[in-house]
């Protein structure tokens, strides 16, 4: 057997025959939302959006991810102008693990599907650009 052929059987033998897989951390998040469901990525960092609504999510040193979620724009109570709500769950980010992978998208479907205080901590309000 060929240098490469040994290398390319010991990959997949050993990385691609895992369990669970990326696609079985995922399936909540494309079941629920489908082709509606849009992917946008740019180096570590990936946004999940659907209907007006992200989540940001972004590679960390120490094997984490951190995420902000932010709601659709809305009309801000104190100065009369759009805006976009920024939220956090919990603290610390999720671990590259197959429990954080799990609370990551649960959280995402959870946020998508209109889930917001007091699971979700609001962080800011960031106003949409008036000379658009």
């Amino acid at each position: 057997m060929s240098d490469a052929l040994v290398a390319a059987t010991r990959y997949a033998a050993g990385v691609l025959v895992s369990d669970p897989t990326f696609t079985d951390f995922l399936a909540p998040l494309t079941a629920t939302f489908g082709d509606r469901l849009a992917l946008h990525r740019d180096g570590n960092r990936v946004e999940w959006a659907f209907e007006g609504q992200s989540a940001i999510v972004e590679l960390r040193p120490g094997a984490t991810v951190d995420a902000h979620f932010v709601a659709r724009p809305s009309t801000d109570t104190v100065t009369s102008k759009r805006a976009f709500a920024v939220y956090r769950a919990g603290s610390g980010g999720y671990p590259l693990s197959a429990r954080g992978c799990t609370r990551l998208v649960t959280d995402i479907v959870d946020f998508f599907s209109g889930v917001r205080e007091p699971r979700f901590c609001f962080v800011a309000a960031l106003a949409l650009d008036s000379g658009r």
